[in-house]
């Protein structure tokens, strides 16, 4: 019998997550599936802590304003059978989205924060006194001028402007043109050593001089490239820190585990979230 897939997402319809979904599957060469559409980046992770086999996707970082928090805090704090499965990159070009035709119109501006942030000068220099306001994803933005009045529009894809049948004032509004998100998949079992993996992990760490320093050093003596670390709040105790790594390697590579046990003992709290295979820009 053959396996149907689910694949759990951040929709609606015409998300950067559902361009990302789509190639993760295409790369699996996984064509019978069954899309399941989530509205936040949280309700993906919650979703991937009771499934068995399915396959999750959320965006990461984006190179213009670095992580995605709601991600990595949530990856964190999910149980330890879910974890980052596969990397993929997409480039983002943003549209302005409306029901009118006339740019004189938009009186207000909803998108997600983070691509509001990344079209921040184009906003501000061609429309300074439309009011900007917050949704949970570019495409649920983009759907939701449906039902809105023809002086909102929205930042999103050309592809949801096509889903939804509305109109593309501006293309390529987003400030930085060389624009990238990264999205990772999520799943319950660790994919194979390739030779060309990633690792990334979260440790929160004993509060005393010089103890990051110790744990960054063990890497370099194990000859072992850091590439991203980010600290973000524990959210237990005001001033106690997790933070997240990437580094080269997969968890099976002897080298890797050599070193994850010698920075056992300056950590309090340890998260192993995926070994995987890298993804080249």
């Amino acid at each position: 019998m053959i396996k149907t897939h689910n694949l759990i997402y951040l929709g609606p319809e015409g998300s950067y997550t559902e361009m990302a979904a789509q190639k993760f599957m295409e790369s699996a060469g996984i064509n019978d599936f069954n899309r399941s559409i989530k509205n936040s980046i949280i309700s993906v992770i919650e979703s991937m802590d009771n499934a068995n086999g399915d396959i999750g996707v959320v965006p990461i970082e984006n190179s213009i304003e670095g992580i995605v928090r709601e991600t990595i805090d949530n990856l964190i704090r999910a149980t330890s059978r879910v974890m980052i499965t596969g990397e993929t990159i997409v480039p983002i070009s943003h549209c302005l989205i409306s029901k009118s035709d006339i740019p004189n119109n938009i009186e207000k501006i909803v998108s997600i924060p983070q691509a509001l942030a990344q079209c921040r000068n184009f906003l501000e220099k061609t429309f300074p006194e439309a009011e900007k306001l917050s949704s949970k994803s570019t495409s649920e933005a983009v759907k939701q001028l449906r039902d809105l009045p023809e002086t909102y529009a929205a930042v999103g894809s050309s592809r949801a402007a096509e889903i939804y049948g509305l109109n593309i004032l501006f293309s390529g509004i987003n400030d930085e043109k060389d624009n990238l998100t990264r999205f990772v998949s999520l799943g319950s079992t660790v994919p194979p050593a390739t030779g060309n993996d990633k690792t990334s992990i979260a440790i929160s760490i004993s509060n005393k001089p010089g103890t990051l320093v110790d744990i960054l050093n063990i890497f370099k003596e194990s000859s072992i490239n850091l590439s991203y670390i980010e600290s973000r709040p524990s959210k237990k105790v005001f001033g106690d820190y997790t933070f997240f790594i990437d580094f080269d390697g997969h968890i099976e590579d002897e080298n890797v585990q050599r070193t994850i046990g010698k920075i056992t003992p300056y950590v309090n709290f340890y998260r192993f979230l995926g070994s995987y295979p890298r993804c080249k820009a």
